[in-house]
């Protein structure tokens, strides 16, 4: 079975680099398509099952028996993880096991940050209250101020008058 090397990049994109660094060394047999352009190159299940990495070896195998390909973030260049059958619990259960904890985390992230968002509120409504107090008995100095502005003219007015 012939595939393109772009089909063989999407399909195992963390092979890519080695593919085309073994392609162009002469390592794996390779026929190049004429007038293409990008990855111009048509590569033989035959000739990646004979190749002597194991990763190559592994593609070859799932391409021919026609199984999706799904890799691993995290996984080496050199292993690819196949799956006959996607819809097997089995299969979702380390992901549903990581999507519960990031929900965890994020309900507890969300209760954080509300409980902060809460207390400054408080905090500032707390602020308000105390401005407003402070405000309020500004005014009323200020007017205690002039009642002893007006005593203190008034009690010299009347040391004038007397003298």
């Amino acid at each position: 079975m012939e595939v393109t090397l772009s089909q063989l990049i999407e399909s195992a994109p963390e092979l890519a680099v080695a593919l085309r660094t073994d392609i162009r060394k002469g390592k794996l047999a390779a026929k190049r398509q004429e007038g293409v352009a990008g990855r111009p190159y048509v590569v033989d299940t035959q000739a990646l099952m004979q190749s002597d990495r194991e990763a190559f070896r592994q593609l070859a195998q799932d391409l021919e028996a026609g199984r999706e390909v799904v890799r691993s973030r995290n996984s080496n260049a050199g292993r690819i993880h196949h799956t006959s059958t996607i819809g097997n619990e089995a299969n979702w259960q380390p992901f549903m096991k990581i999507m519960e904890s990031q929900q965890s985390m994020m309900s507890q992230l969300l209760e954080v940050l509300t409980d902060e968002m809460r207390h400054r509120q408080e905090r500032v409504d707390r602020q308000a209250r105390e401005m407003q107090e402070l405000s309020y008995k500004l005014g009323q100095s200020h007017q205690q101020i002039e009642r002893l502005e007006r005593l203190l003219k008034d009690h010299a007015e009347n040391h004038l008058e007397q003298a």
